[in-house]
């Protein structure tokens, strides 16, 4: 409310399999940096999809953006980069290292896309379920 941000949320009501207290947490770092380092009078979005790999849930800012030099290293625990070395942001380097690691733990992928400027997409992907097919394929190689 302070930076007068715009927050929207697109998609139907999808549910998928998770820890509720561990994705929270995972969603509670995600839109807390979104927050951080989106100026004021921009944009915070959360969608919602499906496609033929699973559920995705998406977070997108118009915020300052990830340098590209940085990006490859943000879920590396301790890794502040250039943007968490500001001052005013108080970065420990461990929210991503942790939502990373936690959706690796829950069976989901989190994926990011930056461009420095323009703003951050953070994406988790939620895969089908596919319990019944590994065990046919286990079945099948033994």
């Amino acid at each position: 409310i302070q930076k007068n941000i715009r927050f929207t949320l697109e998609g139907d009501d999808i549910s998928v399999l998770t820890d509720e207290k561990w994705l929270h947490f995972i969603l509670n770092q995600l839109l807390g940096n979104a927050l951080k380092y989106t100026d004021t009078g921009g944009s915070v979005q959360i969608s919602i999809s499906k496609n033929e790999r699973g559920t995705w849930l998406s977070i997108t800012d118009t915020g300052i953006g990830i340098p590209p030099e940085d990006l490859s290293r943000i879920f590396n625990k301790g890794f502040t980069g250039k943007n968490g070395r500001n001052e005013e942001t108080n970065s420990t380097g461990l929210g991503l290292y942790l939502a990373k690691s936690l959706s690796e733990k829950l069976g989901h992928n989190l994926y990011v896309e930056s461009t420095v400027g323009k703003g951050t997409t953070f994406r988790i992907l939620f895969p089908h379920l596919s319990y019944y097919a590994d065990k046919e394929e286990d079945f099948m190689i033994n």
